[in-house]
């Protein structure tokens, strides 16, 4: 009479074990976190959304991060550190200050955690892959343009974002060097900061206009800086008289080249971005060979294709 009760015992322990043990072998997920500069930023969560989809399509837990203002960017070291003390499969990093975080690097090396580049590269042998686009290209793309809105001469200036992201000193370079090396009749007047704050860019935009009362044109390098340069030149009475060259999108930047105020800016594909950065990431947590760079391109907008499908599925205010 006690046999089934004792078989019942034993095939409900075999049963058990058996669960447990599917349960403790079945793989965890990959765990990949994205830091950025200012996560809030319009431009950095359209790079989240990308982020989001690559997650869902490789299966890994991917986390979004970075400070919340301006003002706290020098925390970006302690972000990073803190991510590695979780032992991730990967880290995608777009860097505020790549010297900064050269130590957290080499760790992140020691540990076997590959690092990839986003947007903003590390000249670091450590990263695997930088995802972004040639910003000394793009910088070269906006003199150019600058130049032949302008008839090849006159004062111009630039707006950038500051003096230690590599982002902003290709793009800063691309168009400095352009100008100096290729249209003798121009001149850069000036460069200065916005720190990818639109008020700071409005104030140094200003005393730009004070100082430079000739000046016949301005490149705001970076979503905030165009912001800035629009609002200047307003208040200061100069639209019609200046040309502006922005980068990346807004609301402001699409109202003003839809009306003239603005000539054009140069777009970037943050959606495809951070896609193109989680994949990576995964790729070489598997120990894939990855390219030295993954380009995700850049393009021109202005009034006579910023409705065009292509340019329309880039913008974003």
């Amino acid at each position: 009479m006690k046999r089934p009760f004792v078989v019942g015992i034993i095939l409900s322990i075999v049963i058990g074990f058996s669960f447990a043990s599917e349960q403790k072998a079945a793989p965890e997920k990959k765990y990949i976190p994205v830091i950025v500069r200012i996560k809030t930023q319009p431009f950095w969560q359209q790079v989240k959304l990308g982020a989001e989809k690559a997650a869902e399509d490789y299966d890994v837990e991917m986390t979004f991060e970075g400070v919340e203002s301006e003002l706290l960017v020098n925390e970006q070291p302690n972000i990073f550190k803190a991510a590695l003390d979780k032992n991730p499969s990967s880290i995608v990093l777009s860097a505020v200050d790549a010297k900064a975080l050269g130590p957290y690097l080499e760790k992140a090396q020691e540990a076997g955690i590959p690092v990839i580049g986003l947007n903003a590269g590390v000249d670091s042998p450590i990263v695997k892959t930088t995802v972004g686009i040639d910003n000394y290209g793009a910088g070269v793309l906006a003199a150019e343009k600058m130049a032949e809105l302008l008839g090849y001469k006159g004062e111009v200036g630039l707006i950038s974002v500051d003096r230690v992201n590599k982002i902003s000193i290709d793009r800063r370079d691309g168009f400095v060097d352009t100008i100096n090396q290729r249209y003798p009749n121009m001149k850069v007047v000036a460069v200065e900061y916005g720190e990818a704050n639109a008020n700071k860019a409005e104030e140094v935009t200003k005393k730009l206009l004070e100082d430079h009362p000739n000046i016949k044109g301005i490149f705001g390098g970076d979503r905030e800086a165009s912001i800035g340069v629009i609002n200047a030149a307003k208040e200061f009475e100069k639209i019609g008289d200046l040309i502006i060259i922005g980068f990346d999108s807004s609301k402001t930047l699409i109202d003003t080249i839809r009306d003239g105020t603005v000539a054009g800016a140069i777009t970037q594909r943050p959606i495809l971005m951070g896609y193109e950065a989680v994949r990576a990431a995964y790729k070489a947590s598997e120990g894939e060979k990855l390219p030295e760079f993954i380009d995700t391109g850049f393009e021109w907008y202005d009034k006579s294709n910023i409705d065009k499908p292509y340019i329309k599925d880039l913008l974003y205010e």
